[in-house]
């Protein structure tokens, strides 16, 4: 059923129009009447009729200032015009501002059904419209993490036009710019996939490392974080965000702690069209990086499990492993690009940042938890790396979890 309201400033013209739509036997029902501009639109916002029978010549508001007020709101509702044959000039700005039917009076009742009839037309075909929207919309919603996920990863491949992928963008919802920033994360398993302090499937291990990344960048506020199809973990950025390299190089070290494998992270500016070059780019890089010899990947591990003692040093690894001090020192130069040093002070500092959150644990206590013994030679390496000392990072941190 259909609600009609209608508008006129004669009585006896609004009795005439309700028997006659009651007499049509039409799906309509006449919700309200009213005598002016004003009051139908007070009656309008009220009872929100579907169809509007409306003068266009009322006291207070008129019906073409009453059409451009509807305009502004968001009703959804068919217009009939009734006007006097002297008032037609109003007819070119009814049909501007979107009237569906313009009657004359004396109003005809076969040309007032036929009005009605091809406005209840419009109407179902608009609710359908709606309801098909609407569908759209609620599928969108509940599939919107693997449409999200096929849209990104079919955009990375180069299987999507420039217009393809921006529509694609927008119906999800992710507002991607002109520019954009890649981080690319790659990790390579471990001995064992090792997460939480146990063995998972490849699944858990895919979805938890993208859960991993995910943490990590959260406060760096990405468009989007994903998985992609060849297992490497992508950021998108609007910008690169303000120290996000220094970020990049703690988070490397702390994934390849959770995970037990080793890991290397890119970043790249591209356009949109130029992502899925940036992305082959990246891979080769990452493809290289991995190219790492057995025995530094057993030295890594091991350093990973032995940072926090403090003894810790070239010689004890390399007899853990089974080689010379020299070897392994060349081979983790040449391989991972820093020297065994430079990679334990890293891998301590980072972890020393990941204990700064916790307030009950003294500068000294960190100092000794990461393997060192001695505060001053841990506040130097620490200020070395991070550019500041310890407590100053910590104070910073305080205020930055303050504010937010």
């Amino acid at each position: 059923m259909w609600n009609v309201l209608i508008a006129d400033d004669e009585p006896k013209i609004r009795q005439g129009l309700r028997e006659t739509m009651e007499g049509f036997g039409l799906p309509v029902s006449v919700c309200a009447e009213a005598r002016n501009g004003a009051d139908a639109l007070k009656k309008i916002k009220e009872f929100h009729p579907d169809i509007i029978l409306l003068d266009i010549c009322m006291p207070k508001l008129s019906g073409i200032q009453l059409l451009e007020e509807i305009r502004k709101t968001e009703q959804e509702c068919q217009v009939i015009i009734i006007s006097g044959f002297n008032e037609f000039g109003y007819a070119k700005q009814a049909i501007r501002l979107g009237v569906s039917e313009y009657l004359l009076k004396p109003i005809v009742e076969e040309e007032l059904k036929n009005a009605v009839l091809a406005v209840i037309k419009e109407l179902e075909k608009t609710r359908k419209s709606k309801k098909f929207m609407d569908l759209v919309k609620q599928q969108l919603a509940q599939n919107q993490t693997y449409l999200q996920d096929v849209f990104l990863n079919d955009w990375i491949e180069g299987k999507l036009s420039p217009n393809e992928w921006k529509e694609q963008a927008e119906l999800l919802h992710l507002g991607m710019p002109d520019r954009i920033t890649l981080v690319m994360t790659v990790v390579q398993p471990g001995y064992e996939r090792k997460l939480a302090g146990g063995t998972v499937s490849d699944e858990l291990y895919k979805m938890t490392l993208e859960k991993i990344m995910s943490e990590h960048l959260r406060e760096f506020h990405p468009v989007a974080v994903f998985m992609s199809r060849y297992q490497d973990v992508i950021g998108i950025f609007q910008d690169i965000p303000s120290g996000i390299e220094e970020f990049l190089e703690q988070m490397q070290v702390q994934i390849e702690m959770q995970t037990g494998g080793k890991c290397c992270v890119f970043t790249e500016s591209c356009s949109g069209s130029e992502l899925p070059d940036a992305c082959v780019r990246m891979r080769s890089q990452a493809r290289k990086f991995m190219e790492c010899k057995p025995i530094v990947l057993e030295a890594r591990k091991y350093i990973y499990d032995h940072y926090g003692e403090r003894e810790l040093d070239l010689g004890q690894v390399a007899h853990a492993i089974g080689c010379s001090a020299s070897y392994l020192s060349r081979m983790m130069k040449q391989e991972i690009g820093i020297s065994f040093k430079e990679f334990l002070t890293r891998l301590r500092i980072s972890q020393a940042i990941a204990l700064m959150e916790n307030r009950e644990l003294s500068i000294n206590e960190i100092a000794g938890q990461v393997g060192y013994s001695n505060q001053h030679y841990f506040s130097a390496a620490f200020k070395n790396c991070q550019g500041v000392s310890p407590s100053e990072f910590r104070k910073n941190l305080v205020c930055k979890g303050e504010k937010e």
